[in-house]
């Protein structure tokens, strides 16, 4: 788990290397003529960036500029990565204890060293085979469970994580596709009464919604 939050760290830190963007300044002689250039908007391309994003989490969005995504999209990523190896871990558990209580039909037949193994895994007093062998088919069923449960919870955070890698590339994306769309104080809506008169005479009052751009 250390390894995998230190790869994701290193991938944030290479990720802002690669896309840091310098303004560079363009030196003018002191007695030559001032011209004056309306900054360039960057055009972003969103086929780059749906590229970008499913190449390595997050790299879209800093192609697109929205840094302040990071956090979210590699916070997401540590959360269902933590959680998949967490339950990972427990159905390995589960699986092996399952495995070895399968060898045996009755607690009489368990060799010491495996009672011993599922009695140090759980520490249970409940489930204690040694004091309590009269349960040993409920403990039996009960490990079955558990694997299933840690087995599903598994498969359904690797699902999380393939799921959040579609979303980060559609949200960088969708962003690309929007870089060039613009709001500024030219745009305004109007809205008028509008009266609406039909053939028999009746009429009625309707609303005009009129944008000027």
């Amino acid at each position: 788990m250390k390894i995998i939050l230190k790869v994701f760290w290193v991938g944030i830190i290479l990720t802002i290397l690669c896309f840091n963007l310098e303004a560079q300044e363009i030196a003018v002689p002191k007695d030559s003529l001032k011209i004056s250039v309306s900054p360039q908007k960057k055009v972003l391309s969103p086929k780059k960036a749906s590229i970008y994003a499913a190449l390595f989490p997050g790299l879209g969005q800093v192609y697109n500029g929205k840094y302040w995504k990071l956090p979210i999209v590699y916070g997401g990523y540590v959360g269902l990565v933590y959680v998949l190896g967490w339950n990972n871990n427990m159905y390995n558990d589960y699986f092996n204890a399952y495995r070895t209580i399968s060898k045996y039909s009755t607690v009489s037949l368990m060799s010491k060293s495996d009672k011993d193994y599922l009695n140090d895994l759980f520490k249970i007093p409940y489930w204690d085979l040694n004091t309590n062998p009269s349960r040993f088919d409920s403990f039996k069923s009960q490990l079955k469970s558990g694997k299933d449960f840690y087995r599903r919870n598994r498969d359904m955070s690797i699902i999380a994580i393939a799921a959040l890698h579609i979303l980060s590339i559609i949200d960088a994306s969708v962003d690309a596709n929007l870089s060039d769309f613009e709001i500024n104080d030219n745009l305004s809506m109007r809205i008028d009464p509008m009266p609406m008169n039909f053939g028999n005479g009746a009429q009625v009052i309707g609303i005009n919604v009129a944008f000027n751009f």
